[in-house]
């Protein structure tokens, strides 16, 4: 269902081109598709997956949105420290800072409180807040604090460094205080609660005011992030949001905790100085990292799909051993980035965070940051709202962005793929002189105030030609061929295309070549196949189900997975064999193809030669999407029986999965 809707729409522009002269206006008008920095992994598009395939691990939804990217458990890594093994507390997320007054209500028992410097001996302090009173942690003067009950102070004062748990008690609740807005992420009310965990005040030594922390075991928080709407039951996209979840809060974990912990590692945190300035935390509860409500979210009575994804997925999380991981990884650990809608693809660290003028950026790409196609995100049976948007943005605006006088003109100059950033060419005037730079990245949402930087067209036009320009608006040289063997072949840009994307690595026939003519071999087919659909790592641990596929053979793991996911069932069952070492013929090559994108059953194209033919149903669905127009027009044909070559194959992957990328739905 997925895809065969896609392909419904994708091999058309659907929105007409209009006068030039309509550039030369006060503003320009965006047309584009997604919600958010479109990095790592697109929630709509995991929820499309879940919807394609019930059975999917949520684990591997969410491994798709990180190349190379295999899941784990923490127990199994060796990991920078073994705090989030052994403490039951160890992560510390900030609630609030520069908080002057704390309203607090016990939940269910009484509370123990501990507060530093007040000379009333070893914790918990004689006072113990009784269930449903209100109580109040205050400010007194700079480094003064205390607790407060009824207006009066309890007790002696002490230093603005405080605890209060619930070893008694169901839990705390608590009000946002004073300024509602510097209080903990759950405003539906005016409290929130918190039932896992310990709070922890402590004095924000530069600003007015104390950090309000709640330290508690990575589990516990993940079962508190509210970043999925509620009516999202599919098991596979709240695993994978749990896993995602998971791994990004066990990723900052380890990359804020850089000290040693005291005697009592409960007592603070091994975090910097600095971090002890901004927020005395390893995560904030809101945008800055992930949203989190904590028992606000369990509580919920549409809470239980979420809560089962928590526990199914319990300890796992994303790792990545490729090239350079251990300056882009946490003892493994994936940094996984997630936002609402890719808009059909994602985009790399570089382009989702920063942004690029004129193709000059000393950013490096991540290798599991990379982008990867997520045509669930634009399958209309998902539904997601975001599939399209189009925002009026004034020349004003943009001006003063570029700090030029006037902008006359914004042109779409690429739009999002596999290889290529969205870029969009500005020319105006500065200074009495004419001007003009080409921008990437994530200032075209951020800054011009769009949903996402996945661009499809200005003012209706949407790039003429997909090659790259200069920042003065002309086309730049193509680049040099990947190979020497394939000059003035028909299928010579496909194989640079699927080349520069990394597609073709490891399966050259020598030093730049490609052998275009030669047939494809069914191992070749898998690598490439994976690649593009899953981004599978190679790995020589792999397991086969196949009795000819040796399983230290590096591309083994690619053609398992085609396996896994339905799209080859091996050439012969008894024994099972996948015959790797055997030409592709055309007709295999269709059913492959059909497999992968889920394409629906077709009236006859109308080929002569494919009557009878086990594959002509899928032959047909491949015509039908316009992937294939056969092999002869005279008499019409389609050579089922020939094998398909290294070629023309490029051009069949280029033609199914670049022209969803390129086009955008109604």
């Amino acid at each position: 269902m997925l895809r065969r809707l896609i392909f419904a729409t994708v091999l058309v522009l659907l929105v007409p081109a209009v006068a030039a002269d309509a550039h030369h206006t006060p503003g320009f008008d965006f047309q584009g598709s997604g919600w958010g920095h479109g990095v790592g992994m697109g929630q709509w598009g995991a929820r499309g997956q879940a919807l394609t395939d019930p059975a999917k691990p949520g684990e591997d939804i969410a491994a798709h949105y990180f190349p190379g990217s295999q899941p784990a458990s923490l127990g199994d890594l060796s990991l920078p420290n073994d705090l989030l093994k052994t403490l039951d507390k160890p992560l510390w997320v900030n609630l609030g800072s520069q908080v002057t007054l704390l309203e607090f209500t016990a939940v269910g028992g009484r509370l123990d409180l501990c507060l530093a410097g007040d000379g009333e001996g070893p914790c918990p302090k004689p006072q113990h807040p009784q269930s449903g009173e209100r109580w109040e942690f205050r400010r007194i003067a700079r480094g003064q604090c205390g607790f407060f009950h009824g207006g009066q102070l309890q007790g002696a004062a002490g230093e603005c460094r405080a605890a209060i748990s619930w070893p008694d008690a169901k839990g705390v609740r608590l009000r946002h205080g004073e300024d509602r807005s510097k209080l903990c992420l759950s405003r539906a009310s005016e409290e929130c609660e918190y039932r896992h965990g310990e709070l922890k005040m402590r004095d924000d030594p530069v600003d007015t005011g104390f950090h309000v922390v709640l330290a508690v075991g990575l589990e516990d928080y993940v079962r508190g992030v509210a970043e999925l709407p509620d009516d999202w039951t599919e098991a596979g996209v709240n695993e994978a949001q749990a896993v995602t979840a998971r791994s990004y809060a066990a990723f900052k974990f380890f990359q804020r905790e850089t000290r040693a912990r005291p005697a009592n590692p409960d007592e603070d945190p091994g975090i910097s100085d600095a971090r002890k300035d901004s927020c005395w935390c390893h995560l904030y509860d809101n945008w800055r990292d992930i949203n989190y409500i904590g028992w606000t979210k369990e509580a919920r009575s549409t809470a239980q799909p979420w809560l089962d994804g928590v526990e199914t997925t319990k300890d796992r999380v994303l790792t990545y051993f490729g090239d350079d991981w251990e300056n882009v990884t946490k003892g493994g650990i994936v940094q996984t980035f997630f936002s609402a809608s890719s808009g059909g693809i994602t985009r790399s660290n570089v382009y989702g965070f920063r942004t690029v003028r004129d193709g000059n950026t000393s950013a490096r790409e991540w290798h599991y940051l990379k982008p990867v196609a997520d045509p669930w995100d634009l399958d209309p049976a998902v539904g997601n709202p975001h599939a399209s948007w189009e925002e009026r943005v004034s020349a004003a605006t943009v001006a003063r962005w570029l700090g030029w006088d006037e902008v006359t003109e914004a042109v779409l100059v690429t739009r999002a793929s596999g290889s290529t950033p969205t870029q969009v060419l500005f020319r105006g005037v500065r200074n009495g002189g004419a001007v003009s730079v080409t921008i990437a990245g994530d200032g075209l949402r951020t800054v011009l105030g769009l949903k996402s930087s996945n661009i499809t067209a200005i003012d209706g036009v949407a790039p003429a030609n997909p090659t790259p320009h200069d920042g003065n608006g002309e086309q730049q040289p193509p680049e040099m061929d990947a190979f020497d063997d394939d000059a003035g072949d028909l299928h010579e840009p496909s194989l640079n295309h699927l080349a520069e994307m990394g597609i073709l690595d490891r399966t050259e026939c020598g030093d730049r070549r490609i052998c275009p003519d030669e047939p494809l071999l069914r191992w070749v087919m898998a690598v490439w196949m994976i690649r593009i659909l899953d981004q599978v790592p190679d790995s020589p641990e792999a397991l086969t189900r196949f009795e000819d596929v040796e399983p230290d053979t590096w591309w083994t793991p690619y053609v398992e997975r085609m396996a896994e996911i339905g799209v080859t069932k091996g050439c012969n069952t008894n024994p099972l064999q996948y015959c790797p070492d055997r030409p592709v013929t055309r007709a295999e090559m269709a059913t492959f193809l059909a497999r992968a994108l889920s394409l629906p059953a077709a009236p006859p194209a109308g080929f002569t030669d494919t009557s009878g033919n086990t594959h002509q149903p899928n032959i047909d669905a491949l015509a039908a999407a316009g992937v294939t127009k056969g092999c002869n027009t005279d008499p019409l044909q389609y050579c089922p029986d020939r094998p398909v070559t290294r070629a023309e194959m490029a051009t069949f992957l280029v033609r199914a999965f670049d022209l969803i990328l390129d086009s955008t739905p109604d």
